[in-house]
């Protein structure tokens, strides 16, 4: 938590964002990057922590303030219940807005066969096989099996 009230030129409400954060997406020129690599910061490992907070001394750095939807998925858990919650509803993240397509990778695989199985809340991957099944606040991956009788 820090204090945003220096952002409003890009934020309206600094109370709602008093958060910022590092969401490792970055854009340097090649120059300026081996510079901070292989010159000034040989013994760093962090970007956020260690080299981002230094190379503001000598480089002109930027940010973009973002304000939707995002998680940090930095452990197996964080992993896991980020995917888990976008089974929730209302999903903080919605994958079917017409104004922002989401597309994924095409994987020619056969459709998903679902066989008097009960389903609330659960994305279920191309190519599963569920055969009498209950299926709550999961997520199946992909040529996933489920037989008659398993309850998730």
């Amino acid at each position: 938590r820090v204090e945003t009230n220096f952002l409003s030129y890009a934020i309206d409400d600094a109370q709602k964002y008093p958060y910022l954060a590092s969401m490792g997406i970055y854009v340097f020129k090649k120059d300026a990057l081996l510079d901070l690599l292989k010159s000034k910061y040989t013994q760093s490992h962090d970007f956020g922590s260690e080299i981002l907070p230094r190379a503001v001394l000598d480089h002109s750095v930027q940010a973009c303030i973002f304000t939707g939807y995002w998680e940090d998925v930095g452990t197996i858990k964080s992993f896991f219940d980020a995917n888990l919650a976008l089974t929730e509803q209302p999903s903080k993240f919605d994958f079917y807005d017409p104004k922002t397509p989401f597309f994924t990778a095409p994987r020619c695989l056969p459709p998903t066969q679902l066989d008097k199985c009960k389903m609330k809340y659960a994305f279920i991957s191309d190519g599963c096989l569920l055969r009498e099944c209950n299926i709550e606040h999961s997520v199946i991956g992909v040529c996933s099996r489920v037989s008659s009788g398993c309850e998730l």
